[in-house]
């Protein structure tokens, strides 16, 4: 780095008001520590703490490429209960009746070879930042994040001589909830043979229910080569639709082999929840490891999908998602594993 630009990646605000206010979010102390303006760009810091589990030694831990799809699954939604929840990231906040929305967001962990956190971290201790909450907390775990106030409004005009009175937003998203239920056996075919099943939904504490209309087959080959069969779009040449027919299968050939099917399951779900179903037999497989030789020339794409019906008269959807491949010859019954299912969650409003 040369010396000008050591300036850049330090912090050094036109305007700051300390804010020093500790509150609990996800079972988890986050300080906020000031907001600040530095060339017409308002934000407001925080700091938390990674927590302690994340560092535990995994005695199972193995490398990626010899993990099955379902560890990868439990390996994410992990990963999503420590940084994806609907607290991690502030939409608004609302100080002494002002509004400061953010737009975007960005996490520092103040890891040793990270200089730029370490300076700001000193900005903020010469400026008076509480200490207390964290002064027994190794400083590598630690996360430091700003949210961005959008261009269009102001910095906050506040009277120092009052209380700061905070208001916090959080915008509506979903959130996956990992399950543990039984395998479910079904009759594999294209005959509809409705089928009631429950699962504990652990965030409810109460049983869920929904129904399995049919599973079934997909031909996605023949519906690739179908479209494939008509003239080329008025936007493309002849040669540009080949290519892109090539490109195309071959993409397809690498997910989903010629001989094979995709399957998928036909349901409806007590309150319109998606559910994630996937066959024992995808599950308990390692997804397949691909070159670049592999992959040359061909598009990248997943097979997998999940679609939803318009509401009935009773207001009940339908979904079809995919579950797994099959082999065009298979018939009898098919394990299936419901793993999860995506909550919606509405915005959420924190009062300090």
């Amino acid at each position: 780095m040369r010396f000008k630009e050591l300036k850049e990646t330090m912090l050094i605000p036109d305007r700051e008001i300390m804010l020093n206010r500790l509150i609990r979010i996800n079972d988890a102390d986050v300080l906020l520590i000031s907001i600040t303006s530095e060339n017409g760009r308002h934000k407001l810091w925080s700091l938390r703490q990674i927590p302690d589990w994340v560092y535990e030694e995994n005695p199972d831990y193995q490398p990626e490429e010899n993990l099955t799809h379902r560890q990868r699954m439990q390996g994410a939604l992990q990963d999503k209960v420590v940084f994806g929840d609907q607290e991690d990231s502030i939409s608004k906040m609302i100080i002494q009746g002002q509004l400061m929305t953010f737009g975007t967001s960005q996490s520092t962990f103040c890891t040793e070879q990270d200089h730029e956190a370490y300076m700001k971290l000193q900005h903020f201790v010469e400026k008076g930042m509480e200490l207390a909450s964290f002064a027994d907390v190794s400083v590598d775990r630690l996360f430091l994040t700003f949210y961005e106030q959008t261009a269009s409004e102001h910095f906050p005009d506040l009277d120092l001589e009052k209380e700061l009175d905070i208001t916090l937003k959080f915008n509506s998203t979903s959130r996956t909830v990992a399950l543990r239920t039984e395998p479910i056996v079904l009759e594999f075919g294209d005959a509809a043979n409705e089928v009631q099943y429950s699962f504990y939904d652990p965030v409810t504490r109460k049983n869920r229910f929904f129904s399995i209309k049919a599973s079934k087959r997909e031909d996605v080959w023949a519906q690739a080569e179908a479209n494939f069969a008509k003239p080329a779009p008025q936007s493309s040449t002849e040669a540009e639709w080949q290519k892109f027919k090539e490109q195309y299968l071959g993409g397809l050939e690498l997910v989903c082999p010629k001989h094979q099917d995709l399957a998928v399951v036909d349901y409806e779900s007590e309150d319109n929840l998606r559910l994630q179903f996937y066959s024992k037999d995808y599950l308990d497989a390692k997804p397949k490891v691909m070159t670049n030789i592999d992959t040359a020339g061909k598009l990248l794409f997943s097979v997998f999908y999940s679609s939803e019906s318009q509401p009935n008269a009773n207001g009940v959807k339908r979904r079809v998602t995919a579950i797994g491949l099959v082999d065009k010859t298979f018939s009898g019954s098919l394990i299936v594993e419901l793993v999860s299912y995506d909550m919606e969650l509405p915005e959420k409003t924190i009062k300090l």
